[in-house]
């Protein structure tokens, strides 16, 4: 009896122990990312629509990181014009963004990002 109360006191402990642990940008980052690859082609370049204000900021730059690093070897540029083009949480332009005229929305994931396709 004495064993099983151990045990469950040491299992309460350590998932209260998980809770507190600090949560790594780039991993969630990475996690939010990941399933565009199997929505995009294996090889090539996809746009990334950059942040319509404050585009350097270190979020922005994280953020771009974290899409380029999840979808290797793909190469993740910062423009419009390619046939994929991915577009980050907080990057579109409230109210309809030019940007992405003549695209349309193909994939939206859980961490608000989106996925548009060129339309011919």
């Amino acid at each position: 009896m004495v064993l099983l109360a151990w045990s469950v006191t040491a299992a309460w402990a350590g998932l209260q122990g998980a809770r507190r642990l600090p949560v790594d940008p780039m991993a969630q980052l990475d996690a939010e990312f990941r399933p565009f690859a199997g929505l995009l082609p294996a090889t090539g370049t996809v746009g990334y629509l950059e942040q319509f204000d404050n585009a350097g900021t270190d979020d922005a730059q994280r953020m771009h990181y974290a899409a380029q690093y999840s979808l290797a070897p793909l190469v993740i540029e910062r423009r419009t014009g390619a046939e994929f083009v991915i577009v980050a949480r907080g990057t579109e332009r409230p109210g309809g963004d030019e940007r992405l005229n003549g695209y349309r929305q193909i994939a939206y994931l859980p961490g608000e990002h989106r996925l548009f396709r060129r339309t011919p």
